[in-house]
């Protein structure tokens, strides 16, 4: 291959190549910075005058299914004003690694995707055991992390409908910190216990769901006043008060009319302000006809009003009154809302001075289960745990 093809495959519009070296394992290209002179740091003159160069070796992505090794050689000019010899650098290149990061990019996406180590090491030149520093340990994934401001913490299931594990995820950074095999508060309350006293004075917030097993861990740890339930661990025991009530009302309706209101349900959900003229006539004339749709829907957006509060005291005040009417009604499903807000009631309504949601901890939970497919189930516990901090962490 010429040298003009080989330009135009490695993409380094910085650097020139002046020579190709084809081995039986690999091949060597040599590299050549495209500027001939250099500004020298002192007096800043320009200067173009070589005295020696060095090489820098770096490996890179194959080409033609050859490992290949960037020979660079910088150069050192002599300043003719002041005599300084600075060396050039590449800007292109880190300062001292020895390989390019789209060769470590994809190599670790490689091996968290499922690919063997032993594989990617013969086809890139590597060792075994650089390509398991690559994934791992450069990029944290066989660490301890420390806990962040804002936790997040929630089961995923390491085989479906038969065990669980549970995830601790730093919201504010956005990256899983452990996993603990169960789901037990014994499992959750000895990895926290096993962390320095000076990161568990810096939890503030722990987002939950309702699970009644992390939130007695969490009270034991760090004390009740952190645990936060978000509105969308809240507002979906609405929405299925609401679907046992339409179902109700199904029942007493013909096919036609039943179908009807079933296209009208997701539209009764949009606030006032997001419903057109037709939407809001139908939804007028179901309220009249039945007295218990109606109340259910008033009672349902007026909780997602309640969601929109900024300050803790009126919301307070305004919860209370929500519940008041939940539990007045003769409504079975209202009633039942009405419990679940008293017992999670501290929570629900320290949201709305913490508006920290634990939606990127069920984020996380999706991919742990893409990253579980693809590697056929990951029944080593230890591996799991790797490939799940490292893929989900940054690099």
């Amino acid at each position: 291959m010429d040298v003009y093809g080989i330009e135009a495959l490695l993409g380094l519009p910085a650097c020139r190549v002046v020579n190709q070296v084809i081995r039986p394992q690999r091949l060597d290209v040599h590299l050549q910075r495209r500027d001939t002179s250099l500004v020298c740091p002192r007096c800043q003159t320009c200067c173009s005058h070589v005295k020696e160069s060095r090489p820098r070796c770096l490996r890179d992505l194959p080409i033609l299914e050859r490992p290949v090794l960037l020979w660079l050689h910088l150069r050192r000019f002599e300043c003719h004003e002041c005599h300084h010899r600075p060396w050039e650098t590449s800007e292109t290149f880190g300062a001292r690694v020895k390989w390019t990061e789209r060769l470590y990019h994809q190599v670790r996406a490689e091996v968290l995707g499922g690919c063997p180590g032993r594989e990617l090491a013969r086809r890139y030149g590597l060792s075994a055991r650089t390509v398991f520093r690559w994934t791992f340990k450069r990029s944290r994934g066989g660490r301890p992390r420390r806990l962040g401001r804002v936790s997040g913490i929630d089961a995923y299931a390491r085989r479906k409908g038969h065990r669980d594990n549970t995830a601790i995820v730093d919201l504010d950074k956005g990256r899983p910190v452990a996993t603990c095999k169960g789901r037990r508060a014994e499992a959750v309350i000895a990895w926290f216990k096993h962390r320095p006293q000076a990161e568990l004075d810096r939890v503030a917030v722990v987002g939950l769901d309702r699970s009644k097993t992390y939130a007695s861990a969490i009270q034991e740890l760090v004390g009740e006043t952190v645990h936060v339930i978000d509105r969308f661990h809240v507002m979906p025991l609405a929405v299925d008060a609401l679907d046992e009530v339409l179902r109700s009302v199904h029942k007493q309706r013909d096919p036609e009319e039943a179908k009807a209101l079933k296209k009208l349900r997701r539209r009764w959900l949009k606030s006032a302000n997001q419903r057109n003229v037709d939407e809001l006539i139908a939804r007028y004339e179901w309220r009249r006809r039945f007295p218990q749709l109606r109340e259910m829907i008033d009672w349902v957006q007026d909780l997602r009003l309640w969601c929109e509060r900024k300050y803790a005291k009126p919301a307070r005040e305004a919860l209370v009154q929500l519940m008041e009417r939940a539990s007045q009604s003769a409504q079975e499903p209202l009633k039942r809302m009405a419990g679940t807000l008293t017992r999670w009631f501290e929570p629900i309504v320290r949201y709305i001075r913490n508006r920290y949601t634990n939606g990127m901890t069920e984020g996380f939970n999706n991919k742990i289960k893409l990253i579980q497919r693809m590697a056929y189930g990951l029944r080593n516990e230890h591996k799991r745990r790797k490939r799940i901090l490292a893929w989900c962490g940054a690099p």
